[in-house]
């Protein structure tokens, strides 16, 4: 048996996009059996040196949590002959790359299979290598969530794009799921409307001036019956196909609004946010991403979050946030199919066993919590999103000012006997965009329940076959046998970050469990 890497590279020739074919040894396609993406009796160029060096993690390397982190690799072409030196003025960059491995038997066809789809970078172009600097498809989603800006022309009392002195070339704002005390965008100084989402919404649950409640009115039905029909004075109306409302009477001070997007609970979850903001800012189609992912995160966790945004954030923020709602990572999967999943201790059936043949080097390192357990955790929910601690309204109830002043309420879970094992046991806190108090205080435990017990983190590297390289991915279950660090019966672990290796057959895996 022998093994053949291919590589198609999308490029910019300077009047059209092309695709180049490169592999690790001659390679012609015939008719039938062609790689994914290959074309009928195509020559690929033996030029891959290297076939891929490709990082990646769900989080930063080691970590359990926080900003997630793109896919990063190179793939060397060897360019002695100067063959290559034109790429230097061709257009790789954000174009896609596919590099597939093919299981040659004697006499037989090669069995394909994808080993990573991502984008890349400007290339690098020396006297002896092209090196093509690769990221995941994680970099695609670094664009504005708010993607439409206000053209600043209303030619007052008319308008909904402000004027070229107040807001022209601010971003208009997106709302997922259900907040609260957002600060809206005033688009018509005139007849004081004002912007919450740019899209529908169900409705602006409360309005508040200065922190006091507004009344709500009936909801317009049109663009041409808001512009026409004030509010009475202290009310507001809302326009919920167009994710505007309008007030009738000056405000005192600051204006916020609770406000509820999407039609039902069900498209409020972590999950559908995600997919959400994935296939319309984010520029992905369904096929993209994984249905089974979605289904199984809902599952997991069917609590309702809420996001808002008017500034510059991207869609890996926005997703980033949704996911950290609910303890879960996303990333691409090496065919380029955008994974979720929450974060939990390695449970069902390993993926591949490594036993002392496979491990080639095994190092235990300290989790990132400084290899500690935790005594308690605080999980803040329930983000009030414009904090106000003075000139409140004198009518506002205590508990309305406590509430508006701070930005997150909190829920805790406990158990001091931690301390009595580990002196140096922590408290740890979690930021959550949940809204639900009792949904909150689950997840708090739920959490509270992987960091109270010792875990721990293993860099490992491992030789692994072409079979191999197909199960790896980040999220999976693998079992260790070892005969040291108590793993003589096996231990599950979950793999939060790896790099392969593919032409001398190497993994290197961070381990978590």
């Amino acid at each position: 048996m022998s093994t053949i890497y291919l590589a198609h590279v999308k490029a910019w020739n300077g009047s059209s996009e092309t695709t180049l074919y490169f592999s690790s040894s001659f390679y012609v396609t015939g008719s039938t059996n062609l790689p994914t993406g290959g074309v009928a009796n195509t020559w690929y160029d033996p030029r891959i040196q290297q076939p891929a060096l490709m990082r990646r993690d769900c989080w930063s390397k080691g970590t359990t949590g926080g900003e997630s982190t793109i896919g990063y690799g190179t793939l060397d072409l060897i360019n002695s002959d100067g063959a290559l030196d034109y790429l230097i003025d061709w257009g790789l960059d954000g174009r896609t790359i596919t590099l597939l491995i093919g299981e040659v038997v004697q006499g037989g066809t090669p069995t394909w299979t994808t080993i990573l789809s991502g984008t890349m970078a400007p290339p690098e172009v020396t006297r002896s290598q092209v090196r093509l600097r690769l990221r995941d498809r994680q970099a695609s989603l670094d664009k504005p969530i708010c993607t439409n800006t206000y053209a600043g022309t209303n030619a007052l009392p008319n308008g909904f794009e402000g004027e070229a002195t107040d807001i022209k070339g601010r971003r208009k704002p997106k709302v997922f799921g259900q907040v609260f005390n957002i600060t809206p965008i005033c688009v018509n100084t005139s007849r004081l409307i004002y912007q919450v989402n740019d899209g529908p919404i169900v409705t602006v649950d409360a309005a508040y001036d200065r922190g006091g409640a507004l009344t709500k009115g009936a909801d317009y039905v049109s663009q041409a019956d808001m512009e026409t029909n004030a509010p009475a004075a202290g009310q507001y109306r809302v326009w919920p196909a167009g994710g505007y409302f309008r007030l009738g009477s000056a405000l005192t001070g600051q204006l916020t609004c609770d406000v509820t997007q999407g039609a039902a609970a069900a498209n409020r979850t972590a999950a559908q946010i995600i997919n959400t903001i994935a296939t319309t800012s984010g520029g992905l189609t369904g096929g993209d991403i994984s249905s089974a992912d979605v289904t199984a995160l809902d599952t997991a966790q069917s609590g309702v979050i809420g996001l808002y945004f008017q500034d510059e954030s991207t869609c890996r923020t926005g997703i980033d946030l949704a996911s950290n709602a609910v303890g879960a990572w996303f990333g691409f999967d090496r065919t380029g199919i955008l994974r979720m999943q929450r974060f939990d201790v390695p449970s069902g059936s390993p993926v591949i066993t490594l036993t002392e043949g496979e491990i080639i080097k095994i190092d235990r390192m300290n989790t990132d919590d400084g290899g500690v357990p935790a005594w308690k955790a605080t999980l803040n929910y329930k983000r009030n999103w414009t904090t106000q601690e003075s000139d409140i309204a004198g009518g506002v109830t205590a508990a309305r000012k406590a509430s508006i002043s701070q930005q997150w309420r909190s829920v805790e879970a406990s158990d001091s006997s931690v301390k009595t094992a580990r002196l140096l046991a922590q408290e740890i806190v979690f930021e959550s965009d949940l809204i639900d108090p009792t949904v909150a205080a689950a997840e708090c435990t739920r959490r509270f329940n992987i960091y109270k017990v010792q875990r721990h983190r293993y860099e490992v590297r491992a030789a692994i076959d072409a079979s191999a390289i197909s199960l790896i991915d980040l999220g999976v279950v693998v079992r260790a046998v070892l005969s040291r660090f108590g793993m003589g019966s096996g231990k599950d672990f979950r793999v939060i970050g790896y790099k392969i290796d593919l032409r001398l057959g190497v993994a290197d895996l961070t381990l978590w469990g």
